[in-house]
């Protein structure tokens, strides 16, 4: 059967030959590529990449594409398809066709999720052996299906793809700082001290930028967001809910709740009142904004059992600073003034993705069986790592340190003292890298 594989044309430019970035859709708009952690592309693989829209991943595929390229693959091996273009039927005729003209080929499907039965399409590649890369921005169907795939090479090629942390913002604005790395429980920041000035500076910038490629180059080449991008934050945390068959409207309102909290502790019961709802419906929208990669929802730990406690109360925060303030925008607040005014609880929000960026990997350590954080009816704190059994906690203390005593250790955060168990938090979290499996 014919197929029209001319209507890739326009998407794979490197089919050309040499200077194909200038005709680029995403690579010929960027002013600057900023550095991200390069994958191996595993011939008659399967590799699977979730995160939030506008993290960058389209533009991520053809930075892996160039390198393919660069290492002597031949161009027209390569095939690129904007799986939100076309239907499955399509899709699976253009890669047969161009597999007849050029043999084994590398499939990038981007935003994969948007064809029906996508999982099969995976499912049938895998079996073929075809190097297959594929993204999704609805992680909440990506997540459920591919771990319906078992056997098919994408065991070890399964990535989340997060928002550009801290250091690796700091890193691209000011490439002269050192480099240093460790342990979120053991930071050795000795080298990085004689620059603090520098990384507490770029700090308050990053909580403006909350790690989007498209805020961090606004404010990089005008010191400032350009307001669009609120608004780009917004529409795609509703888009993901409406991919999903949801409500908008619950979801806005729930959204509007979990950003009154501020940080306060909450069940699903007082949730479901607020917005009308059912609790066993928060439950369920709280999952899918999770796995959209747009907040985390803690638990309670039980210490003493050494498990969650499910029926305390829950903290819940935003996974990107940039999230709380498109918020705040949408409610009519300054976005400068809305993070100068919530510092400590934007710094909370920010540590608890960090950490749980530096350790979770998919299927073996997702966030669940290793974060929370711990509460009495004398103390919180405010997030708590259970890592081979044993509890370790951190609490953020922008204003001056005051300290309590756990059954557990404990690592204070601060705005600028430094002690024992006390560090700068930029300096803490320029020290933080992402895990293998999180780009």
């Amino acid at each position: 059967m014919a197929v029209k594989v001319v209507k890739l044309v326009r998407y794979n430019p490197w089919w050309k030959g040499e200077e194909w970035e200038k005709e680029d859709y995403d690579l010929s708009r960027a002013k600057e590529i900023i550095p991200r952690k390069t994958i191996e592309v595993k011939g008659g693989s399967v590799t699977l990449i979730r995160g939030i829209r506008r993290a960058g991943k389209s533009f991520y595929l053809k930075m892996l594409i160039s390198g393919l390229i660069e290492n002597g693959v031949e161009s027209r091996r390569i095939v690129y398809i904007p799986s939100d273009r076309f239907t499955k039927g399509e899709v699976k005729a253009f890669i047969e066709e161009l597999r007849i003209r050029h043999g084994s080929l590398y499939v990038f499907l981007d935003e994969i999720t948007y064809l029906r039965d996508w999982r099969l399409l995976l499912k049938e590649l895998g079996e073929e052996g075809i190097t297959t890369v594929a993204t999704g921005s609805n992680p909440v169907e990506l997540k459920r299906e591919s771990e319906l795939l078992p056997g098919r090479g994408i065991e070890g090629n399964e990535y989340y793809f997060n928002p550009l942390s801290f250091r690796e913002f700091a890193r691209f604005m000011k490439p002269k700082l050192p480099r240093a790395s460790f342990s979120y429980r053991e930071p050795e920041i000795d080298d990085l001290i004689p620059w603090y000035e520098e990384i507490e500076g770029l700090f308050y910038a990053y909580l403006q930028t909350g790690g989007f490629p498209e805020a961090v180059t606004d404010f990089k080449n005008h010191g400032e967001i350009k307001e669009e991008r609120y608004e780009e934050i917004i529409r795609l945390v509703l888009g993901e809910i409406a991919k999903s068959g949801k409500s908008e409207e619950i979801a806005r309102e729930l959204l509007e709740t979990i950003f009154r909290l501020k940080g306060n502790r909450v069940d699903y019961v007082t949730l479901a009142g607020e917005i009308g709802v059912s609790h066993p419906t928060v439950r369920e929208y709280l999952a899918t904004l999770e796995s959209a990669r747009v907040i985390y929802t803690l638990e309670a730990w039980d210490v003493s059992r050494n498990r969650h406690a499910h029926r305390k109360e829950k903290k819940i925060v935003f996974q990107s600073p940039l999230i709380a303030t498109a918020l705040a925008v949408y409610l009519g607040d300054d976005p400068v003034e809305f993070v100068e005014t919530n510092m400590e609880w934007l710094v909370e929000n920010t540590v608890a993705s960090h950490v749980i960026w530096h350790l979770e990997e998919p299927i073996l350590r997702e966030k669940h069986s290793l974060a929370g954080f711990y509460y009495d009816r004398n103390k919180e704190c405010d997030l708590v790592i259970k890592e081979r059994g044993k509890f370790f906690g951190i609490e953020v203390k922008y204003g001056k340190v005051k300290k309590k005593r756990y059954s557990f250790p404990v690592l204070y955060l601060s705005k600028d003292e430094l002690g024992e168990d006390t560090v700068p938090v930029s300096l803490y979290l320029y020290g933080l890298e992402k895990s293998a499996r999180s780009i």
